[in-house]
């Protein structure tokens, strides 16, 4: 994985384990979409901008996960795909 529960813990100021597998859970279903978006797999060496992608997601849906405001969504949702589109594959978008 790109990120572990502690680079998420640190980046929402987690300091308790509670919720590691909730936050591991995240952090796989982010990547899984960054991968999809990208068309493309992602390893431990994945640029900058694909780890803050991430954080941003696995950060929205930890923070929301209460509150389906959709226009929170829409605006996290532009910013994780403009931090994304340099790393797609258009030979394997169609």
């Amino acid at each position: 994985m790109i990120l572990t529960a502690d680079d998420v813990k640190q980046h929402l100021r987690i300091e308790d384990d509670e919720e590691d597998g909730y936050i591991e859970s995240l952090i796989q279903q982010a990547q899984a979409v960054a991968e999809d978006f990208c068309r493309t797999e992602f390893g431990d060496d994945a640029p900058q901008p694909v780890r803050l992608a991430l954080l941003l997601m696995v950060s929205h849906y930890y923070e929301n996960r209460d509150n389906p405001d959709r226009t929170i969504y829409v605006t996290m949702r532009m910013a994780f795909e403009n931090l994304l589109y340099p790393y797609r594959d258009p030979d394997k978008m169609f």
